[in-house]
C-alpha cells in the first residue's frame, strides 16, 4: 500500500505583506493611544519634582530669614551665582539699661544694668533668652557691615560670656570674662540678640542648584562662592536642583525701625520642558 505525501504549504509573499501591514497599523494605534498617557506621566513627574524643589527652598528660607539678626541680610552675585547671607539668632531678650534698676542697692544695680559705651562685665535681662547655645551677643545692629565687622556691635569669638538663669526672678544673668565688653550703642528697644553664626544660600544657575552653608567664620566681606565658603570652614547641604534663575531683592527697614528687612525672592525652576516660577516675600521678625 502506497502512502501519498501531502506537500507542506507556507505563507505567500502577499500574506506576509498583509500581516506586516496589519502589525504596523496596530503598533501605530498603540503608540497613539499609549503615548499621551506616558508623556503625561513624565510631565507630571517633572512638575512634581519642581514643586518639591520650590517647597524646599521656601521652607528653608522661611525658617532662616524671620529669625535672622535685624539688618544682617546681605547679597552679592556674579558669574551665574547669587549669594544671600544672614546671621542666625537663637534667642532675644531685653536688657536693663541705666536707671532701670535704680531701686536696688548701688552694687546690685551696677551688676544688673548694662552700661553702654564702656566695658561692662555683667548685666541682667528682663526675660530669658530661651536658649544658651549661641556664640555671639549683638546689640543695635543698624546696618552693614555692622555685626559682620564686630566692633562694638557684636562680641567676637571665642565666646567671652556665660548666660545663667536667675531662677528666683526668671531673668538671665550675662557675665563677661576679663575686662568685659563694650557695646558702643544702645538698642532703641533694649534688645540683645544671641547669635549662633552666619548662614548663606548660593543659587548657582551654572550647576542649577541652591545650596545652604553653615558653620563658617564671619567675615566683613561677604563670601560669594562655594570655594570661599568652604575655605571659611562651611558645611553645605543641597536644598534644590533644576534651578534656572534666581533674583533676591532686599528691602531695608524704614527709618522708623518699625519693620525688619524684607527679602523678595524669585526662583525659576525647569525640568524636561516644564517650568515653575516661585515668588515669596519674607521679613525678619525682630527690630534692633
Amino acid at each position: 500500500m502506497t502512502r501519498r505525501i501531502q506537500p507542506v504549504r507556507g505563507f505567500t509573499l502577499v500574506e506576509l505583506v498583509v500581516v506586516i501591514t496589519i502589525a504596523a497599523i496596530v503598533a501605530v494605534f498603540m503608540v497613539f493611544f499609549l503615548g499621551t498617557p506616558v508623556d503625561a506621566y513624565f510631565a507630571q513627574s517633572s512638575r512634581a519634582g519642581l514643586v518639591d524643589s520650590a517647597d524646599r527652598i521656601l521652607r528653608s528660607l522661611s525658617a532662616d530669614v524671620p529669625m535672622a539678626l535685624p539688618n544682617s541680610l546681605r547679597q552679592s552675585g556674579g558669574g551665574g551665582v547669587l549669594a544671600l547671607e544672614l546671621l542666625a539668632t537663637t534667642g532675644v531678650a531685653r536688657y536693663y539699661g541705666t536707671g532701670d534698676k535704680s531701686y536696688l542697692p548701688p552694687a546690685q544695680e551696677a551688676l544688673e544694668e548694662l552700661s553702654i559705651g564702656q566695658p561692662d562685665t555683667d548685666f541682667y535681662t528682663l526675660e530669658l533668652f530661651g536658649a544658651a547655645n549661641g556664640s555671639y551677643l549683638a546689640i543695635d545692629n543698624q546696618g552693614l557691615p555692622g555685626a559682620y565687622a564686630f566692633g562694638g556691635v557684636m562680641t567676637p569669638l571665642p565666646p567671652q560670656f556665660t548666660i545663667t538663669a536667675v531662677g528666683a526672678t526668671v531673668e538671665d544673668h550675662v557675665h563677661f570674662a576679663g575686662a568685659g565688653f563694650n557695646f558702643t550703642n544702645a538698642s532703641p528697644t533694649n534688645s540683645v540678640f544671641l547669635v549662633s553664626g552666619p548662614v548663606s544660600y548660593l543659587c548657582d544657575t551654572n550647576a542649577q542648584t541652591v545650596q545652604r552653608y553653615t558653620g563658617y567664620a564671619i567675615s566683613a566681606a561677604q563670601p560669594a562662592t562655594d570655594a570661599q565658603l568652604m575655605a571659611a570652614g562651611a558645611t553645605r547641604s543641597l536644598v534644590a536642583q533644576s534651578v534656572a534663575a534666581c533674583t533676591v531683592t532686599i528691602v531695608p527697614a524704614p527709618v522708623s525701625a518699625l519693620y525688619g528687612q524684607l527679602a523678595i525672592v524669585e526662583v525659576t525652576l525647569t525640568s524636561n520642558g516644564e517650568t515653575l516660577q516661585m515668588f515669596d516675600e519674607i521679613a525678619t521678625e525682630s527690630v534692633p
